[in-house]
């Protein structure tokens, strides 16, 4: 903890304020270019900063074909995602497929809610049939502690409320590889 306060990577302030700069930091990593994700300790707050990300992606410009999601979010091309099931049955090469945790931009919506998507890290397109993004899919700009093992990204921006346990404070600042932020 200490290198990360030495270096400037621990912010401090009330829910609304914290939650606000972890966005706007988050934003700015992306239109970086980097590879960024937010997480946070409960599903409501993960919900809200994915419906903060969408909204600013599209920027008040209508999506042209949506799908919904297993988390019950609207989707569309240039969304990212995260799948929540390993099926070895959609396969990325002969020794990789489809992975719990796993992080996609959407690339094509089909006609029947199927999608064609992009992994983040090896950049590498696969077909999701309609069955499993009805139920395995969500919004991945932001999600749970918990939900973020195995995930890897350029750089973390991780909410705090104070209840954590030291294993999930690790877990979050081992998920950026550039940089790892957080906001208590």
């Amino acid at each position: 903890l200490d290198f990360y306060l030495n270096q400037g990577r621990v912010h401090v302030g009330d829910l609304a304020t914290t939650t606000k700069d972890a966005f706007t930091v988050w934003a700015a990593d992306r239109a970086a270019g980097l590879d960024a994700i937010m997480l946070a300790p409960t599903r409501e707050l993960v919900a809200e900063l994915n419906r903060r990300a969408r909204d600013h992606r599209l920027n008040h410009t209508p999506a042209s074909s949506e799908v919904r999601l297993a988390d019950g979010n609207q989707a569309s091309v240039g969304d990212v995602i995260i799948t929540r099931g390993n099926d070895r049955r959609l396969r990325l090469t002969a020794t990789d497929w489809v992975k719990n945790g796993d992080r996609w931009t959407i690339t094509a919506v089909s006609n029947n809610s199927g999608l064609t998507v992009r992994h983040t890290r090896s950049h590498l397109t696969i077909r999701l049939p309609a069955d499993y993004v009805r139920e395995s899919t969500g919004l991945g700009y932001a999600t749970t502690i918990h939900s973020a093992q195995g995930v890897s990204a350029d750089t973390m921006h991780g909410l705090l409320t104070g209840q954590e346990s030291r294993q999930q404070l690790y877990t979050m600042l081992t998920r950026g590889a550039v940089a790892n932020h957080l906001y208590v």
